[in-house]
């Protein structure tokens, strides 16, 4: 007999693999400006099947964005990994790992008005419950956000 979904035990991912038991998805994109678009529309096709509000999708959408760009700008990565996980509809979760290659972790700066960039993890700050970043495989990071709904 089969289990209900919200039993069913998790089980690993392949990479770019969706499962709905776990409501987890990964996947990879070569690390190239046209890829921050399409981490983007993976973000908008998948978060509100899961049930989250307009705002949260919105917010995880500028999250991606601003960690894959990152990603790609500050580390000598060929491929970039991302993860979204759901719990309960209540939380969000925006992981980008990268190759390496790049500083010991990420940290926010004071971009002046004139700066064309610099304001990235000040928004994800802003728009995230909690962000932070952990040393990943083979000598890359993951930088991940928390999203919450109030829904």
């Amino acid at each position: 007999m089969a289990l209900p979904q919200r039993m069913t035990m998790a089980r690993p991912l392949l990479p770019g693999g969706f499962d709905a038991g776990v409501r987890q998805e990964r996947f990879q994109l070569p690390a190239l400006g046209a890829s921050v678009a399409a981490a983007r529309r993976r973000v908008r096709s998948r978060v509100p099947v899961w049930g989250f509000c307009e705002d949260v999708c919105d917010a995880a959408e500028l999250v991606m964005s601003e960690l894959f760009t990152n990603a790609l700008v500050h580390t000598g990565s060929e491929q970039i990994l991302c993860v979204l996980r759901a719990e309960a509809r209540r939380t969000l979760y925006v992981e980008v790992a990268d190759q390496g290659g790049g500083s010991a972790g990420p940290a926010p700066r004071q971009a002046s008005a004139e700066d064309e960039g610099g304001r990235g993890l000040a928004l994800v700050r802003a728009m995230a419950a909690a962000w932070g970043d952990r040393p990943g495989l083979n000598g890359g990071r993951v930088v991940w956000a928390q999203l919450t709904s109030l829904v």
